[in-house]
């Protein structure tokens, strides 16, 4: 029976033995069996390639974020337009935009669980050893230069078309995801945990949907078979010309959004073969949404954002993309930027100062700034510069911006008598013009 048979012996009943009795059994477990890809890197980057699904939910995160203003704060929580950091972030390299390198950064990230950022110097000169230059590297075509347990990192390697390119461990900024795979060799955990590794299922069965769906629609493109029947069951003698007159006369009276539902009449016997979806169609339509619901779930995304939701209102699409900011965008952008400010910082000199994103201009978050505002008039306890420097805007240097109003109108507490520096009944006396009674004469 040869190595094959021997080696699932063990789970073959005794009374299969050999021949088309034991091909059988095999095929049939075999047939039984569903079949996922490896967890390795060409199957997360095709499951980004080739599943439709996994683009949009990336897609979502990685595109505004690259849009998101970003500036340099010194270590007072002012803007500096001079610092060193956010000028290279600003021109990485020759051919790419900082748009294009977060971008790239974070999709990295969100397929493989890794994201690889190098800097590159020059040994002479007023900018010696400084990073001038930011590329990113592609995760599956890096390799570590193994040290210690205490520092397990000593270099990189950069494996491309068999070209290497060697870097020092200060050179990159490795970016991951937690993984608990510690092996043997302690290298396991040192690369990130791709959030695809615990979906492959629902990656494969997405696009096993798709593929059948594609299959069926394929195969499906007329809407039915229309048979003309005899007295007798058999086909009869109807030509070509009359199948014409049949079809053309259905697409004139029947075809069309407006005739839907009309009544089709006819004294010919015939028989219909409808070409519309099955059951196991259908149900396969309700798989998708399930499959996709599970990669968005796990980036972070909220379901209602995919195309076709039945739960999507306007309100509650705005609501949801405000969460995709709150939930997916700003924390992996934060996160890189936290990364690179701790990386570059020290190269330049500027500890203590980091590059933050911006999102004051992001429209659907402004509802909290509107409400922020409420409570602070309401409040009454906010000058009119601190309510301006909530928002984000700059501070006015009328000496009335920093008084502390009664209300959202223009009248300061001074002017009402409020003050404790005189007795109230003397400043509203004098405010309304009314004569002080002690000083009245008594003819």
């Amino acid at each position: 029976m040869g190595l094959f048979s021997n080696l699932i012996g063990k789970l073959i009943p005794s009374k299969i033995t050999q021949g088309s009795a034991l091909d059988t059994y095999v095929m049939r477990q075999i047939a039984n069996i569903a079949l996922y890809p490896d967890t390795a890197s060409d199957t997360y980057l095709n499951a980004y390639t080739g599943n439709g699904d996994f683009f949009t939910v990336v897609n979502k995160i990685t595109e505004p974020a690259s849009n998101v203003p970003i500036f340099q704060y010194d270590q007072n929580g002012e803007i500096n337009e001079q610092g060193k950091m956010i000028q290279l972030l600003n021109a990485p390299n020759p051919y790419m935009s900082r748009a294009e390198l977060i971008e790239a950064s974070l999709t990295f990230f969100l397929i493989f669980g890794d994201s690889y950022t190098a800097f590159e110097t020059v040994p002479n000169g007023i900018n010696a050893n400084l990073p001038i230059r930011l590329d990113v590297l592609p995760p599956q075509w890096m390799e570590f230069v193994l040290g210690t347990f205490l520092n397990p990192v000593l270099g990189y390697k950069y494996l491309m078309s068999g070209n290497v390119m060697d870097y020092q461990s200060d050179q990159v900024l490795h970016w991951k995801e937690f993984n608990p795979d510690y092996d043997n060799q302690g290298t396991g955990h040192l690369k990130g945990m791709s959030r695809l590794k615990p979906l492959l299922k629902s990656i494969t069965g997405s696009g096993s949907a798709y593929d059948a769906l594609v299959a069926s629609f394929q195969h499906h493109g007329a809407m039915g078979i229309l048979t003309i029947l005899g007295e007798d069951g058999k086909a009869t003698g109807v030509g070509k010309p009359l199948m014409s007159a049949i079809k053309q006369q259905y697409r004139d009276e029947y075809s069309g959004a407006k005739k839907n539902g009309s009544l089709v009449i006819t004294n010919k016997d015939h028989k219909w073969t409808n070409f519309g979806l099955s059951i196991v169609e259908l149900a396969v339509l309700d798989a998708l949404a399930t499959f996709g619901g599970k990669l968005y779930d796990a980036y972070n995304v909220p379901t209602m954002l995919m195309y076709g939701s039945k739960d999507r209102t306007y309100m509650n699409y705005r609501e949801a993309k405000k969460a995709l900011y709150t939930d997916a965008i700003m924390p992996n952008l934060d996160a890189y930027l936290g990364k690179i400010s701790r990386w570059l910082a020290p190269k330049f000199k500027e500890e203590g100062q980091e590059l933050r994103a911006d999102y004051s201009g992001i429209e659907v978050l402004q509802q909290d700034k509107a409400a922020l505002v409420a409570w602070m008039v309401l409040a009454k306890s906010f000058t009119k510069n601190e309510i301006r420097k909530a928002v984000g805007a700059e501070e006015l240097p009328d000496p009335s911006m920093d008084k502390i109003f009664e209300s959202a109108g223009t009248v300061p507490l001074e002017e009402l008598g409020l003050m404790p520096s005189m007795p109230l009944t003397e400043n509203v006396m004098k405010a309304l013009k009314v004569k002080d009674y002690r000083n009245a004469t008594v003819n």
